[in-house]
């Protein structure tokens, strides 16, 4: 792999990072909950799903959705059905009447739920979906043994996502202390939810 092909492969990565999306909110979401320790999960479990896909697309993956509508289709289905169910979820959460104690957030919710609602919202993420299904095999020298690529490729993801999946959950666990009534907290999980209600729709109505 040349360095120019891993500098524009480094370039589009960056680029998705920064561009809000599902995972963004997701990660604000549990970091300003549960604090950036336990957003080490959120983190972790976007990375599985990203590598999932990226080594399904190395096994062609990618030749498969772009043959199969209805693949791409059903995959596109569930995900937006899943951003459904976690923009109601929040939107459904009720005022406490206590200030938000971050100490006690953060005894909620287990790790492994956090990592798999991370999984779950990457594996469905369009825009993941889209680049590893059409436009990361133009990454891969043919001619050139695959290992070494994927790996490097593999790695620079991982830091990259990792980064800034961190860096949403800290900026969102930044906010929490200037959240000093329940009632800011309750407006922010249905402004959460409502995002998450707003990309289903976008995702359902948006042409494959």
């Amino acid at each position: 792999m040349s360095i120019e092909t891993w500098l524009l492969y480094l370039m589009a990565i960056l680029l998705i990072a920064i561009s809000p999306g599902t995972m963004a909110v997701l990660s604000m979401s549990h970091g300003i909950h549960f604090g950036k320790v336990r957003s080490l999960a959120t983190a972790f479990g976007s990375v599985s799903s990203a590598l999932l896909l990226m080594f399904a697309s190395a096994a062609g993956l990618g030749a498969l959705l772009s043959a199969s509508e209805y693949g791409f289709t059903i995959l596109k289905y569930c995900g937006a059905a899943y951003l459904l169910y976690l923009g109601i979820r929040l939107l459904l959460t009720k005022a406490s009447g206590h200030g938000l104690d971050l100490q006690h957030i953060k005894g909620k919710g287990s790790a492994k739920q956090m990592f798999k609602e991370a999984f779950l919202v990457g594996i469905s993420n369009p825009k993941d979906l889209l680049f590893f299904g059409a436009l990361f095999p133009q990454f891969i020298d043919m001619t050139a043994p695959q290992g070494p690529q994927l790996a490097i490729l593999a790695v620079t993801w991982a830091i990259v996502d990792f980064s800034f999946v961190m860096l949403y959950a800290s900026m969102a666990n930044v906010l929490a202390p200037s959240l000093k009534t329940s009632n800011k907290l309750h407006w922010f999980d249905r402004a959460s939810g409502g995002v998450f209600i707003g990309l289903a729709a976008i995702l359902i109505s948006k042409q494959n």
